[in-house]
């Protein structure tokens, strides 16, 4: 019974983090984002708990059933794939990055990291992605008087290092930078308000690339 119940402990966890992450309070800013762009009025704010409803049922079927087919460490990635796009859609819409989220994120890599006996490099990548920004946003404030990211950029990138690790997550930052730079100045235009660049979206875009490497 101990190892049935410890086979499926990386299955439960993911569908816990599957469930909190749509059933805290950004989950209804991310909804009302998306519904946005295909539906106007009232009908937003009204329609966003159905969306997060059939978002969370679904997530949490894809949890059971990749889990079942492809093992129960393999749940680990729906959870990873869902957090990172609430990320990368409320970031892109509200340049904000809950820390609720990032939380949940970090706990998805270091679980995974732990089950797998690999805490260490886990510690290692948190510690340096959120080292690295952290830095740079300290030096920006210092330097010139001006907030160069958040705080939850900081957080975002201290998560992602416990899924891919210190070798990884120097490449990662360097690759969403490259990303966020290339599409805001391709789509910037001389009549548009400057929203700056969303870091953390770009950094949860490219995650995926490094994932497993």
């Amino acid at each position: 019974m101990t190892a049935t119940l410890f086979d499926i402990l990386p299955m439960v966890i993911a569908l816990a983090v599957v469930l909190t992450a749509l059933s805290i309070p950004p989950a209804q800013l991310a909804a009302r984002s998306v519904l946005r762009q295909v539906v106007q009025g009232q009908t937003v704010r009204a329609r966003a708990p159905s969306l997060l409803v059939g978002l969370g049922s679904g997530a949490a079927l894809a949890v059971i059933l990749v889990g079942i087919t492809l093992g129960p460490n393999a749940s680990f990635a729906v959870a990873l794939l869902l957090l990172l796009t609430l990320l990368a859609t409320i970031d892109f819409a509200w340049r904000w990055l809950p820390w609720e989220w990032c939380a949940l994120l970090a706990i998805v890599g270091g679980a995974e990291a732990v089950l797998r006996g690999a805490y260490e490099p886990a510690l290692l990548g948190a510690l340096l992605g959120g080292g690295i920004l952290l830095t740079l946003r300290t030096t920006f404030l210092v330097l010139r008087g001006v907030e160069a990211m958040g705080l939850g950029d900081v957080w975002l990138a201290a998560a992602i290092g416990t899924i891919v690790g210190p070798t990884y997550i120097m490449w990662l930052l360097g690759a969403a930078a490259c990303l966020g730079l290339l599409l805001h100045f391709a789509a910037w235009a001389p009549n548009r308000a400057d929203r700056g660049v969303a870091f953390g979206a770009h950094i949860c875009i490219v995650t995926p690339f490094f994932v497993g490497l």
